[in-house]
């Protein structure tokens, strides 16, 4: 079985997606959490209890910074919602 959540959202032309990624067999189980700008991953993590997950990088435009978050929540249904600079711009996360 496995499970695979995207968000996406667009800032000053970016594009930036949040991905999570889990599955399980009789063998294993795998997770993973990425954070990517403009199709390249800039986080990335491993930790299994969404309720500790959160990602974070800094995207530069131009001569301009902005910190984005992206925080995780939930145990059966995953919840993913993207921060830039502390406002929410997409997910269902409250």
């Amino acid at each position: 079985m496995q499970h695979e959540k995207i968000i996406r959202a667009m800032f000053m032309g970016h594009e930036i997606i949040a991905r999570n990624f889990w599955s399980a067999t009789r063998e294993a189980f795998t997770a993973e959490a990425t954070l990517a700008f403009n199709g390249t991953v800039v986080d990335r993590t491993t930790e299994l209890s969404p309720r500790k997950v959160r990602l974070g990088a800094t995207l530069i435009d131009g001569v301009n910074s902005h910190a984005v978050e992206v925080l995780f929540g939930g145990w059966f249904i995953v919840r993913m919602k993207i921060l830039i600079d502390g406002r929410k711009v997409a997910g269902n996360l409250r």
